[in-house]
């Protein structure tokens, strides 16, 4: 099994070489081609290049993190509509919403959180919750940061909504 030191460029060195120094200085990207490859992924991508789909009853962009080489993180934008909200679930991961437009609230196990731009909105491991957008005329728009990366990598894929026909949020 490769470890990060081999992956990385730091296998064979030994700080009795004589050109530890200059090499360590040099850091792990002159030793190795996996880190130098890791370096030339995207830094930036656009959004015009993910479309809109749905996802839990919010329009959302999922961006594929991995094409930059990250592997622990899943970062998705959301809108919802005015007055609309998610459907409710739950899930293994904890997440981070920072909202950038509108306000609304989320429902956090049976509790209301109030949120409005600017806001960062904490979703806790197995929080059953649903987001509201609580303006009846306009979009509620929010980043979202979870490591579901990490948790589907250990086979924790436990998530499920839990919306009950016709049920309206709090």
């Amino acid at each position: 099994m490769e470890s990060n030191i081999d992956r990385y460029g730091w296998a064979g060195v030994s700080y009795k070489d004589p050109d530890f120094l200059k090499k360590l200085a040099k850091g792990p990207r002159d030793l190795n081609k996996a880190w130098t490859d890791l370096l030339k992924r995207p830094r930036v991508m656009k959004a015009s290049d993910t479309p809109l789909t749905e996802h839990e009853g919010a329009m959302a962009q999922n961006f594929d993190l991995t094409i930059t080489g990250l592997t622990a993180l899943k970062s998705i934008y959301q809108e919802f509509a005015p007055g609309a909200f998610g459907l409710k679930h739950g899930h293994m991961n904890e997440a981070v919403f920072y909202i950038l437009e509108g306000k609304g609230y989320e429902v956090h196990d049976g509790e209301r959180f109030d949120w409005e731009a600017g806001d960062v909105v904490i979703i806790p491991q197995g929080c059953v919750h649903r987001h509201v957008n609580a303006d009846p005329a306009n979009k509620a728009k929010a980043m979202v940061v979870n490591p579901k990366a990490t948790y589907l990598f250990h086979n924790l894929t436990a998530q499920r909504l839990v919306q009950a026909a016709g049920e309206l949020p709090i």
